[in-house]
């Protein structure tokens, strides 16, 4: 769902203003943003779907973003996620082709949420991210969006490895800089299909040099 650059701002915990506007449903498991002139839809059976941003269509309920690939409805009334429990402001639907898919999006209303997990890496330019019961992985235009396993914790706390149906995700405690040359707490390794992939994620513990 992100590049490098995007990745990297979320691990530094600044993200771009403004934000995209998100939204993810859980029956099948998929996430969409809307921002930075492009929507993207991601589902681990379709992979990723990226179009230019058209006109905004308001509505009586909300607003609607629709192009002849990809369109997202937005209504402002209440809506649970059944895979997190956290509340939202909208209920979202997002239509590729004959499909549809139902979920939630907008600004969450509740308290208490855990921050997201984020790592990234370069060649290729790859975004992790552990959140809202979810585990995201996206490299190229490939996407795995799985339901976030019980981590298996070992070396006193400073290991945890992540296994799910198609992905397997390493973070070791250890320093670890990226192009944007901040040092991060963790080492990443993730395995999913074909790719295995490095990097860094986890907090900041180190800014860039000025």
């Amino acid at each position: 769902m992100m590049g490098l650059a995007a990745a990297l701002a979320l691990l530094a915990a600044q993200p771009a203003e403004p934000q995209p506007y998100a939204a993810l449903g859980a029956a099948p498991l998929w996430q969409a943003s809307i921002g930075n002139g492009f929507m993207i839809f991601e589902t681990s059976a379709r992979g990723r779907i990226i179009v230019e941003v058209p006109a905004r269509q308001e509505t009586e309920l909300g607003f609607v973003y629709r192009t002849s690939e990809l369109a997202i409805l937005v209504e402002h009334r209440n809506c649970t996620d059944p895979l997190s429990g956290l509340g939202y402001a909208d209920h979202v639907t997002v239509e590729v082709g004959t499909a549809r898919y139902a979920g939630c999006g907008g600004a969450v209303r509740a308290r208490g949420r855990v921050l997201p997990y984020g790592a990234a890496g370069g060649e290729p330019f790859w975004s992790l991210e552990i959140a809202d019961g979810r585990l995201y992985f996206g490299v190229n235009d490939d996407a795995v969006i799985v339901r976030t396993p019980r981590p298996v914790v070992t070396n006193h706390g400073r290991t945890r490895r992540y296994r799910a149906a198609g992905i397997n995700v390493l973070l070791r405690r250890r320093n670890c800089q990226l192009e944007d040359e901040r040092t991060y707490a963790d080492t990443v390794t993730v395995i999913a299909g074909h790719w295995r992939v490095y990097g860094c994620g986890g907090r900041v513990i180190r800014e860039a040099p000025e």
